[in-house]
C-alpha cells in the first residue's frame, strides 16, 4: 500500500467511525419523535383522558409533558441536525449523495477522474472553506454567551449544536481530500484501496 492509499484510508476511517456513530442517532431519534408525538395527542384527547388507564393522575403526566416538550423538540432538532452534519461526510465517502450524472457515468475512468479534480478544486474546496470561514464568528459569539434555547424549558446547549458549522466543513474537507487523492491515483494509473467499509 502506498502512502497516498494509507492518507487516503485514514481520512476515511474519520467518516466512516463518524458515520457509523451517527447511525445510531437516527434510532434515537425516531425514539424521541414518538415521544414527542404521542403523549401530545393522547393527553390532548378528552376521551382518552377519562379512560383513566393504569390509575394514573393523568393531570401531572400532562404537567410533566407539557414543561418538557419544548427540550424534547429541541432535542429533535439537535438530533437532526448532528445526524446531517456528521452523516454527510459519510454520505460522500459511500458514493450515496446526489449527483446529476447524466453526461458523467457515460465517461471514462480518466475523464471521471478530471471532472472529479476540477470540480473539487473549483467548487468543492472554495464552498466548504467559504462555509468554515464564514461561520466562525457566528459559532464564536455563540459559546461567548453559552447561548440556549429562546423557548420556555429548551435545551440550554445551542452553542454546542452550532459547533456542527465548523465541525461538518472540516469533516467535508478531509473526505474531499481522500476522493482527491484517489481520484490523482487514477491518472497516475494506479489502483486506490476502495476505503474501508
Amino acid at each position: 500500500m502506498s502512502t497516498i492509499d494509507k492518507i487516503t484510508h485514514k481520512l476515511d476511517m474519520i467518516s466512516e467511525y463518524a458515520g457509523r456513530t451517527v447511525a445510531w442517532f437516527v434510532l434515537l431519534l425516531a425514539l424521541l419523535t414518538l415521544l414527542v408525538a404521542l403523549p401530545r395527542y393522547l393527553l390532548s384527547n378528552e376521551s382518552f383522558m377519562q379512560l383513566n388507564l393504569f390509575w394514573l393522575n393523568w393531570e401531572d403526566i400532562r404537567l410533566l409533558y407539557s414543561s418538557n416538550v419544548n427540550a424534547m423538540s429541541d432535542g429533535i432538532q439537535f438530533l437532526h441536525a448532528t445526524i446531517f452534519m456528521v452523516g454527510i461526510s459519510y454520505a460522500m465517502k459511500s458514493d450515496d449523495h446526489v449527483q446529476i450524472d447524466i453526461i458523467y457515468r457515460n465517461l471514462s475512468a480518466r475523464s471521471k477522474a478530471w471532472v472529479n479534480i476540477l470540480g473539487m478544486l473549483l467548487l468543492f474546496y472554495p464552498t466548504f472553506i467559504f462555509i468554515w470561514v464564514m461561520s466562525w464568528q457566528y459559532v464564536l459569539n455563540s459559546w461567548s454567551i453559552f447561548e440556549s434555547s429562546s423557548r420556555p424549558g429548551g435545551l440550554q446547549f445551542i452553542f454546542v449544536l452550532k459547533t456542527f458549522l465548523l465541525i461538518m466543513p472540516a469533516m467535508m474537507i478531509l473526505q474531499g481530500s481522500a476522493l482527491l487523492l484517489r481520484n490523482i491515483q487514477i491518472l497516475r494509473k494506479q489502483t486506490p484501496e476502495a476505503g474501508a467499509n
